[in-house]
């Protein structure tokens, strides 16, 4: 199996799972429609093409109908994923687990999978081509409520948004971030002889824009003499970049 994606002007505009036999796989190719008609980002649907196909790879090994997946059939899954060999390069500087067939999922990528799968088994209950409920079952998680590290939302225990986990789930790591040290900064800067790629990067820097917000600004958010930038949410990039969040708001410098 493998993941295509077609482009109308440069841009992402479907994304489909091709089978073994060369015919897109239904479910999931209606259902990257759906992420791409919602208003998600292509990179958000073409990663859950990619982890869609690890699962009905899983389903074909197994000899199982889609249909027929249930939470007993989720815990072989969460197994054969942690055994499940991979071919690209390690995206995270650090040590990674190996196999006999070569270096396996990592931790995070495997939590990834399991959830695109709820989300996926979610679309099709409401599209009803599946009855019940999600075999990826989850609960209210109370003692994620207690960490003080937790995002929590302006209304706090008033807020409708409730801590939620799966029951079939991978323990993650809480790793710490990896800045680049004064020295690389002052290298990098330094090597920029275009004035607008220094500005780019200094924005994400100093301003902490996000990659896709630099790319989408125009001149009119930016205040000179205020020294202020606006960021908006635009999905008119002539190659498709998007911000990833929704929300706007003004940066100042």
């Amino acid at each position: 199996m493998h993941v295509q994606a077609v482009k109308t002007g440069g841009i992402v505009s479907s994304v489909v799972l091709v089978g073994p036999d060369g015919e897109s796989v239904p479910p999931v190719t209606r259902f990257l429609r759906y992420v791409l008609d919602s208003g998600r980002s292509p990179n958000t649907a073409l990663a859950y093409g990619y982890d869609l196909r690890l699962v009905f790879e899983f389903f074909a090994e197994r000899g199982i109908d889609w249909r027929e997946f249930r939470p007993s059939l989720a815990l072989e899954l969460l197994g054969w994923l942690r055994r499940r060999p991979v071919r690209g390069p390690a995206q995270r500087l650090g040590l990674s687990s190996v196999g006999s067939g070569g270096r396996l999922l990592a931790p995070a990528s495997v939590a990834r999978v399991l959830a695109a799968v709820s989300s996926f088994y979610d679309w099709a209950i409401v599209a009803e081509l599946v009855t019940g409920e999600n075999p990826m079952r989850r609960r209210r998680d109370v003692a994620l409520a207690m960490v003080a590290e937790r995002h929590r939302p302006f209304m706090g225990n008033a807020s409708r948004q409730q801590p939620v986990s799966r029951e079939v789930r991978v323990r993650l790591p809480h790793r710490l971030p990896r800045p680049m040290s004064e020295s690389e900064v002052t290298a990098l800067l330094e090597s920029m002889t275009c004035l607008r790629d220094l500005t780019m990067v200094l924005l994400m820097l100093d301003g902490a824009l996000r990659p896709g917000e630099v790319l989408g600004l125009q001149l009119g958010d930016i205040a000179y003499g205020r020294r202020r930038v606006t960021i908006r949410k635009r999905d008119d990039h002539p190659r498709g970049v998007r911000a990833k969040s929704r929300h706007e708001r003004v940066v100042d410098l």
